[in-house]
């Protein structure tokens, strides 16, 4: 099969022809490059479904077409052909007018005696039709056949039947000329000239490499330098030498010849031994049949390049066809394109009516109708248009213009040369609205004057394309692409009209994408333009340009190999074994970029070896002579696939994957043209039918769908009533056609290869009858026509019975690699391979959709990137397929280790051409694939895994050596020594010693443990050895600590810088309030040394100054104390306090005296870690608090141990009273279940009576186990389960339970006061509590029993008195009462305490004690609460007196004074100050406000008295301030009711000594003095 033999030539205006009429006008490439193919053409059966020229048939298929296998060894002709052949030469006849017919003899004594002749002529020279005739004249064609190449199958086709016309012959099988393009054949036995495209020559090359079937080869049009062309030219340069029979004519008008001759020049050795070429002969063919004259009619009048949409950009700017915008003066507007092109005659002749108006109206300046009257031989519009405005013109102005001027020259078509399809359409539009009148659509008009429009282009059917050869009685304007530029002879072609531009076909080696650029052409270009005029008068040709930008523009045209993909050129070579790229002989070397481009293509697709495994294969072969890519067995496949390499690709893929039939349906379509039209003027209704088939997934899918449609069409429908279908619902009935030949070939072609495709399953009748029930009425489906066929064919894509959509396009996937792209939200685009980014064309189903990942069939440049054909891929495909072929590029992360994984893991992100696959993907390290990949990850298993215990495994081994490590770690911490326990170097070496090296993660290591543990179970296992080498001695490092009956366990940190650095204690809550400080501040025996040390050098300078070396006099006082302070058997410390020891040691050891001010000092200095720490814990064993400060943490704790003591103490009672229900129930009569019935609603009532759960609690049965708590008491409790006596009268002064761990949770029963007259029964956790709040408890419960009624407390009091305490503070009498009250009350218990008959209040536990104690308070509370009451009249009324004096007195100089001494007089006299006064001072509070009278009195006498009151108050603040320093130590001591009473009477004594110094008259009631309360204070500690 020859594909693409018309494409990517010199100029692409054809291509662009074809692409502009897929779905759009957008112009798009197919990336068919021209290839040298595998198969001859020949040899297939895949029948072109127009017929031949002149209505001939086909020829038959000879012997073994079809069959797909390569062509056996030409043999040459038997004698009887070879004579048939030679009496088959017909008479020859040369046209005496044609100028080569003149230099005959000459060509033909050239070709004679040389191998290449090189013939130059001016077009029109006849050196096309001419040259074969020359040759059979010499006898030559009938050996082998005469070769005659040219570019294009329009051209092969006409030049066979003019040159068969010309020898009187018919054409084809039956005659000695025959011809050969695509799917077309007409060639026989009797052949002599061959006609044929350059690519079926190309094709026939791998069956026939020395091309012996032809005996000579005429390369025609040579200039267009196509890659057919230079490829051929390269080819026969080396064959030439081995098949010196064969002859070679390279012939065109516009070549440079001297280049072609140097290229087949021959080596000579001359006569001094040096070699040096000859040159092949060239013939130079002057003169032609009529001269053409050249005019230029520049669009633009300073003779520059038009700045128009139409002018294209040069080829280094990369432009593209701009966006259509609005009309210009003198342009159609699309809305009257699409009216003047209306096939409703009268709407275009409405059209033509507005737009003659519009001319007629123009204004001053507007010229006459163009068709009206004549302007002069050599001069038009165009001139005096451009003269007069001096504005550039646009290109169809300018077409007109020239028209204008060429309809006033003789008689004689006019050929217009059009970059594209669009164009044509254009122009045409333009000149039927130009013409008006005269122009006639089917040429058979009879009015004078009439004119043709006639389109030519490849894109035509073959009738279409021949209509422009059929004599013709009207004029003619000929609107043609290139394809008319060279070989073919119009017929009655006198003028040419030449824009100067075409679209150039150029390859992008940054993008990957073949771009069709509008560019002007060559001067070559531009001579065979005019060149196709004056083959039968006088030409004239108008070039639109001016002549100066002509001569600026480049001789020739760049060769394609320069600018195109040179995949399938590298793939033939190789598989023809012709080396290298870049030592082929071509005309002109390729670029090297793009002979990378085409070996990553083909690397790409897996055709040709990696450069590295190719280049190592080279050099195990040295003698094999060729370099070159070396082909792999999909390679080797590819090439005897006469396709594009990547759509072949895709069909080998196919046959993996199990859908190789509906593959080739797609690789077909891809192959050709789009079947789907889109006429300009019924858009909108060729989209609605097109759209039955759209998948919105994929545009691949679609071309199935409407491939089945056909198929299923095909089959229903008589050929014309198909054919019909197809014209009515926009489908190219002759490209359906060839869709189906190309289909067919390939189905030939592939099975020799193993492809065998089976048929695209079709709906059938009964599917297709219930889609047509299942459309709703009335729907746009159901009204279309054959719309339910169109519904039962989507509806079989997707069902079950067709392959996987995802098989099909991955298989696509495996040739469009370089075709995908991810979806930029940002830039709304899509980012492409190598940095490009493009937009899904507007036609395509998915340009609504933004999918991540698309796939495209081909990337096209027009005036942006368009993608064309796309489907929705998945990334993980496009890295399975990259990955299968080596192109993706892995970057990766630092290595991490994974707890989860037990691996080694990277970030892992996948590239492919730049784009990114892969973004942040987790990897395992040893899936890198490189040694120094799983060396590290192994090392990183056997470090974080084994060694640093990163991986949760479930081993023995691993529990067993973590408990060792544990255990041992623990000797370090009690040390603190670092380096004791082996490093994590000596465990890597332990594993990696036993690990093999295979061994990367924990996948891997289960899997090698899991057999050799059966061998070895401890192979793993650390020793106490090799953990510990130096061994270790922990002896002086206890677990617990022991102080009085509690046993408490030992925490050791070594975590320089931590809170919990050290040595704890850990406390259970419970207990916490039993532990005092002592004996902690020794530590544990193994630190004392380092204490002592420490100790040294916390102390002051001065002091530690006389104990140097520090180390060696704390070596000798810790021995010194061992020796005198040791340790009771038993206990964790010695008796005595460490200070105390050291302090006495150092004395007698070194003579220095260490004061409570040094040590205090010290203690700011010692390291934190020589402090015990102790950490409180809860039920669970969790750490509530913890700190160095026993009494702060006490108290921060105190509410939850009170909590935890009355829990624990609550449990025990719950669970001895179940217990004793249950022995009770137990020791019944009778034995019935009831009684279990009983037991569980005892438990149930044990439970009730401690809803917090703490019932719970473990604790040891037995009497007096717990004790049950009550609230709001006013009466001596009884009853109450848990106390003494049997009528559970008698207040136990502890009750204990069992704690955890064995401890002894000790509880302090006590009645604590709530209120003035009731109390709670409550446990405290510590004696001191209970001490303190016991007396309260028992006093308040004495209160209730004894309450005195108000009104009979204040029956007593005096006027005076009533009056007096109205004014007090209290918010009411009742309140009064009761605070005076309570002050009684106290008294008395005081008295009865320390009588003879009372007892202290904390030791009140009985009922018969407390009712002595209620005895006593009936008989004397009343009076004692009258002398209370006059205690109070009397405070009050010296606090009235106070007032009144502050107040007195404004004397800024008293300011301060009056200041302190009305905040002294509101602190003796606060809110209910006569229950917080202590009983024994409440009457001296009447004195100590006199004496702040006095104060003020005193300081207001004298001017001087204010300085001397100041100095009195400063001894009084010195006085306080010692006070207040007391009372912040005892602060941070345990709490001690005696160091409580020693602050409170310090605070008392200040009072006095503000007595002693302000009112001396009034005396003290003891003798006071700063010195004494300095002593008292410094008793507290």
């Amino acid at each position: 099969m020859e594909q693409g033999e018309d494409r990517n030539r010199g100029h692409n205006g054809d291509q662009a022809d074809r692409h502009s009429g897929r779905q759009g006008h957008e112009p798009s490439t197919q990336q068919s490059d021209i290839r040298p193919r595998g198969r001859d053409t020949g040899s297939t059966d895949g029948a072109q479904g127009r017929r031949a020229p002149h209505g001939r048939s086909r020829q038959s298929r000879r012997t073994g077409k079809g069959t797909g296998r390569r062509r056996s060894a030409w043999k040459g002709y038997s004698p009887e052909q070879l004579a048939a052949r030679a009496a088959a030469v017909p008479v020859i006849v040369y046209p005496e007018e044609l100028p080569v017919s003149a230099r005959r003899e000459e060509i033909a004594a050239a070709i004679g005696e040389h191998q290449v002749v090189i013939v130059a002529g001016e077009t029109g020279s006849g050196k096309t039709t001419q040259l074969p005739k020359i040759c059979l004249e010499l006898g030559r064609g009938v050996t082998g056949m005469i070769g005659h190449t040219q570019p294009r199958r329009i051209a092969a086709r006409s030049v066979a039947e003019r040159i068969a016309s010309e020898l009187g012959t018919p054409i084809g099988p039956g005659g000695v000329v025959g011809y050969q393009v695509r799917f077309t054949e007409e060639v026989g036995e009797n052949t002599l000239v061959k006609l044929m495209t350059d690519g079926i020559l190309l094709a026939e090359i791998q069956s026939d490499p020395q091309l012996r079937r032809y005996d000579t080869i005429i390369v025609d049009e040579a200039h267009e330098r196509s890659l057919n062309i230079d490829f051929i030219l390269g080819y026969l340069a080396r064959l030439l030498p081995r098949r010196t029979d064969l002859k070679v004519i390279i012939t065109s008008a516009t070549i440079d010849s001297e280049r072609f001759a140097e290229h087949f020049g021959r080596e000579i050795i001359g006569d001094r031994g040096q070699p040096f070429t000859v040159p092949a002969p060239i013939i130079e063919v002057s003169g032609r049949t009529y001269p053409v004259e050249i005019r230029y009619r520049p669009l633009a009048p300073d003779d520059v390049e038009p700045d128009s949409d139409d002018a294209g950009g040069s080829p280094a700017s990369g432009s593209a066809t701009p966006r259509p915008g609005p009309a210009a003066p003198g342009e159609l507007s699309e809305v009257e394109l699409e009216a003047l092109t209306s096939p409703d005659p009268a709407v275009r002749a409405a059209a033509r009516a507005r737009r003659e108006a519009a001319r007629s109206g123009a204004g001053a300046t507007a010229l006459s109708p163009r068709n009206q009257g004549a302007r002069g031989k050599g001069r038009g519009r165009a001139d005096s248009a451009a003269n007069e405005s001096g504005d550039p013109k646009d290109q169809v102005t300018g077409i007109l213009d020239a028209v204008d001027e060429l309809l006033d020259e003789p008689g004689g078509d006019i050929l217009i040369f059009l970059a594209g399809e669009r164009d044509i359409r254009d122009t045409e539009a333009a000149l039927i609205d130009h013409l008006g009148a005269r122009y006639t659509p089917d040429g058979r008009s009879h009015t004078p004057g009439a004119i043709e429009v006639v389109p030519l282009y490849s894109r035509l059917s073959a009738a279409e394309q021949h209509r422009v050869f059929e004599a013709h009685r009207v004029r003619r304007i000929v609107l043609a692409t290139n394809v008319a530029e060279t070989s073919l002879t119009v017929p009655g072609i006198r003028y040419v009209i030449d824009p100067g531009l075409a679209r150039i076909s150029r390859y992008s080696n940054r993008t990957k994408v073949q771009r069709l650029p509008i560019e002007p052409v060559s001067r070559a270009s531009a001579n065979q333009r005019a060149g196709r005029c004056g083959r039968v008068a006088d030409g004239i040709a108008i070039r639109l340009y001016s002549q100066g930008d002509f001569e600026a523009r480049p001789e020739y045209t760049e060769p394609e190999i320069l600018r195109t993909s040179l995949a399938s050129v590298i793939l033939q070579m190789a598989a023809l074994g012709l080396g290298a790229v870049e030592d082929f002989p071509f005309l002109d070397a390729p670029d090297p970029r793009q002979v990378r481009s085409g070996l990553q293509l083909l690397t790409e697709i897996g055709a040709i070896e990696p450069a590295g495994a190719a280049s190592a294969r080279s050099d195990d072969a040295p003698g094999r002579g060729r370099r070159g890519p070396h082909l792999t067995g999909i390679g080797r496949r590819l090439a005897r696939l006469p396709i594009d390499p990547r759509l072949g690709r895709m069909l080998l893929e196919a046959g993996e994957l199990g859908c190789v039939g509906e593959v080739m349906v797609i690789v077909a379509a891809l192959s050709i043209q789009d079947v789907r039209e889109r006429p300009v003027d019924k858009q909108e209704a060729s989209d609605a039918l097109h759209r039955r088939f759209a998948d919105p997934t994929s545009d691949f899918l679609t071309y199935l769908n409407l491939w089945r449609y056909l198929r299923t069409q095909s089959r229903e429908l008589s050929g014309s009533a198909f054919r019909r279908m197809c014209r009515a619902e926009f489908l190219h009935y002759l490209r359906v056609r060839e869709w189906q030949d190309v289909h067919a070939q390939l189905r030939q072609l592939a099975r020799p290869l193993g492809l065998d495709a089976a048929p695209v399953e079709l709906p059938t009748a009964r599917s297709i009858r219930a889609a047509t029930e299942a459309l709703e009425p009335g729907s746009h489906a159901a009204q279309i026509a054959n719309g339910g066929v169109a519904a039962a064919v989507v509806a079989l894509g997707r069902s079950a019975d067709t392959p996987d959509a995802d098989a099909i396009h991955r298989s696509l996937l495996v040739g469009l690699l370089s075709n995908v792209g991810n979806w930029d939200e940002r830039r709304r685009e899509y980012a492409g391979a190598r940095g490009t980014r493009f937009t899904i064309w507007p036609g395509s189903g998915l340009r609504r959709k933004t999918y991540d990942w698309v796939m495209t069939a081909e990337l096209v440049e027009t005036s942006r990137l368009f993608a064309r054909t796309v489907a929705k891929v998945n990334s993980r495909w496009i890295e399975q397929v990259a990955d299968r072929a080596g192109l993706t590029r892995r970057v990766f992360g630092e290595p991490y280790w994974s707890t989860r994984q037990g691996a080694a893991m990277v970030h892992e992100k996948v590239l492919l051409y730049g784009m990114t696959l892969v973004a942040d993907r987790p990897a395992t390290l040893a899936s890198v694939g490189t040694d120094s990949a799983r060396q590290v990850a192994r090392e990183m298993f056997i470090r974080s895994g084994l060694v640093e215990g990163g991986w949760h495994a479930r081993h023995g081994f691993v529990e067993r050596n973590r408990e060792l490590i544990e255990e041992l770690q623990d000797v370090e911490r009690r040390r603190r020594e670092h380096g004791l326990l082996a490093d994590d170097t000596a465990l890597f070496d332990f594993y990696d010693d036993r690990i093999p090296e295979e061994v990367t993660s924990a996948a891997a290591f289960d899997a090698w443990w899991k057999e050799q543990r059966r061998t070895t179970p401890d192979l793993l296992d650390f020793t106490r050895e090799l953990l510990l080498p130096g061994g270790g001695d922990a002896s002086g490092f206890p677990d617990t600590w022991v102080q009085g009956d509690l046993t408490l366990g030992l925490n050791y940190v070594f975590e320089p810088g931590r809170p919990e650095d050290g040595v704890s204690v850990q406390v259970p809550i419970e207990v916490l309030g039993r532990l005092t400080p002592e004996g902690f501040d020794w530590l544990v025996p193994g630190m004392r040394a380092e204490l002592c040390v420490a100790t040294i050098r916390a102390l002051p300078k001065r002091v530690r100054r006389q104990l140097v070396p520090a180390p060696d006099v704390g070596a000798q006082v810790r021995a010194q104390i061992e020796q005198e302070f040791p340790t009771p058997p038993g206990a964790s410390c010695p008796e005595v306090p460490f200070e105390e020891a050291f302090s006495r040691v150092v004395s007698r050891l070194k003579g220095v005296e260490i004061t409570e001010a040094d040590w205090a000092e010290a203690a700011q200095r010692l390291p934190d870690h020589l402090a015990m720490g102790f950490a409180a814990l809860d039920g669970r064993g969790r750490v509530i608090d913890r700190g160095r400060d026993l009494v702060s943490l006490q108290q921060r704790l105190s509410g939850r141990t009170e909590a935890a003591v009355r829990s624990v103490v609550r449990g025990a009672l719950a669970q001895a009273m179940a217990e004793a229900q249950e022995r009770q129930g137990s020791r019944g009569a009778d034995g019935r279940p009831g009684r279990k019935g009983r037991k569980k609603k005892a438990g149930q009532q044990a439970a009730a009576q401690n809803p917090d759960g703490a019932a719970r609690t473990t604790g040891t049965a037995g009497a007096g186990a717990g004790l049950e708590e009550r609230k709001g008491l006013t009466d001596w409790p009884s009853g109450v389960p848990g106390l003494g006596d049997p009528d559970g009268s008698t207040i136990p002064a502890s009750v204990e339970s069992a704690g955890r761990a064995g401890l002894v949770v000790r509880g302090y029963p006590a009645l604590v006061a709530t209120s003035a007259r009731s109390a709670d029964l409550r446990i405290l956790p510590d004696a001191v509590a209970q001490l303190g709040a016991h007396g309260a408890g028992v006093t308040a419960l004495a209160l209730a029993r004894t309450v005195l009624p108000t009104a009979r407390v204040t029956s007593r009091w005096s006027a005076q008195e009533s009056l007096i305490l109205a004014a007090s503070p209290y918010r009411s009498t009742e309140a009064l009462v009761e605070d005076m009250q309570v002050a009684g009350a106290r008294i008395v218990a005081g008295r009865w305490a320390t009588s003879a008959s009372g007892c202290p209040l904390a030791e009140v536990r009985r009922r018969e004690v407390f009712a002595s104690l209620v005895g006593v308070m009936r008989d004397e509370l009343e009076d004692e609460v009258y002398r209370v009451a006059r205690q109070a009249a009397a405070a009050f009324r010296a606090a009235r007196e106070v007032d009144r004096v502050v107040s007195e007195h404004t004397s800024l100089t008293l300011l301060g004074t009056l200041q302190e001494v009305r905040e002294h007089a509101a602190a003796l006299i606060p809110d209910g100050f006569i229950t917080v006064t202590p009983p024994e001072y409440l009457a001296h509070l009447e004195r100590y406000l006199r004496s702040l009278v006095m104060r003020v009195e005193k300081a207001a006498s004298a001017p001087s008295a204010a300085s001397q009151d100041a100095a009195l108050a400063f001894q009084v603040s010195q006085a306080q301030e010692v006070v207040d320093k007391a009372r912040a130590k005892a602060a941070s001591l345990p709490a001690d009711p005696q160091r409580e009473a020693l602050l409170e009477e310090a605070r008392w004594m200040v009072e006095e000594l503000r007595v002693s110094l302000f009112a001396q008259t009034l005396g003290t009631s003891r003798k006071v003095s700063l010195q004494r309360i300095t002593k008292l204070c410094a008793q507290i500690a």
